[in-house]
């Protein structure tokens, strides 16, 4: 049984990328990414907002919901991006005629414990329509489905990942629920999307620090290093984008823990998971202004 509650509005829609990750206390939560084995790249900063009330589980695009199990498990949980439509991550994965794919991508962060749960069965979209849609099952591109909808994250963990739906073409969204689960009374929680929203918007045109980090750790695990780039302002772009990307070849899946925050400043620390089955540490301090990243002080520490 899980209990959920909300945590506090993140952004409004059109806040993408990784994940946005919980916001469930006064102290914000941060996030960076660094090329492996040596210079450390600039990575965005956080920002936060208290609880809301646990009677109000409905929001926008990136408001984050507290959940806990009956262990005293606890995880929060975020929409951070919603593709429609999406495309399938081979080109074998099509929808069927007449329908679309549509990708909720989710940042799941462990506060306390081990929570372990499947996103597939916790994830529904309501149509216009009025109609409930399931996952879906299938992959879409850019995303992974975490580990077919299975997720196990313990404290200060971060997971990102999409659950796919197939819906009708002539059918838009109306919301994206995440189950309070069986047994268990109490809404789940939901939230709203506008009509007309699109996947094409940027993070940075919320302005919120936490926005931009999320959506930069996401694109560089994702190793979708055009948009991560996008995110820096000009003095931290370097001599071109060629020379931007190239430092991250050799970078995997990146996990950050705020430390502390100070306006638009925040401080750190960051694991560098690598391809090659190393792996580096890192502490550091990001300034977020204007959606960008404008400057970064990051160290390797291991």
């Amino acid at each position: 049984m899980k209990i959920l509650t909300v945590a506090a509005v993140a952004v409004t829609l059109g806040v993408v990328g990784c994940g946005s990750i919980a916001k469930t206390s006064a102290q914000a939560h941060t996030a960076a990414a660094t090329p492996a084995g040596g210079t450390a790249a600039p990575s965005p900063a956080s920002g936060t907002a208290a609880p809301s009330p646990a009677s109000s589980l409905t929001g926008p695009v990136g408001t984050s919901y507290a959940v806990s199990d009956q262990s005293g498990n606890e995880i929060s949980v975020a929409l951070t991006r919603v593709i429609d439509p999406a495309q399938g991550a081979d080109q074998f994965t099509t929808p069927q005629n007449g329908d679309r794919f549509v990708g909720a991508v989710f940042t799941i962060k462990g506060i306390s414990g081990t929570f372990t749960d499947d996103a597939n069965n916790d994830a529904t979209l309501i149509g216009s329509n009025g109609q409930t849609y399931t996952a879906d099952f299938d992959s879409i591109a850019g995303y992974t489905d975490f580990n077919d909808g299975d997720y196990s994250v313990s404290t200060g963990e971060i997971s990102v990942g999409a659950v796919t739906f197939q819906i009708p073409l002539g059918v838009s969204i109306s919301k994206i629920e995440w189950s309070a689960n069986a047994g268990l009374s109490g809404a789940p929680g939901e939230w709203l999307i506008p009509a007309g929203a699109s996947a094409a918007e940027s993070p940075a045109d919320s302005g919120d620090p936490w926005s931009v980090i999320s959506a930069y750790f996401q694109d560089i695990s994702l190793r979708d290093y055009a948009a991560a780039w996008q995110l820096l302002g000009p003095a931290l772009q370097g001599r071109d984008y060629a020379s931007f990307a190239a430092g991250y070849a050799d970078t995997g899946q990146q996990t950050v823990t705020e430390t502390s925050q100070s306006g638009d400043q925040v401080s750190f620390t960051l694991r560098s998971d690598n391809p090659d089955g190393t792996a580096q540490t890192y502490q550091g301090t990001d300034t977020v202004t204007g959606g960008k990243i404008v400057a970064a002080h990051v160290v390797q520490t291991s």
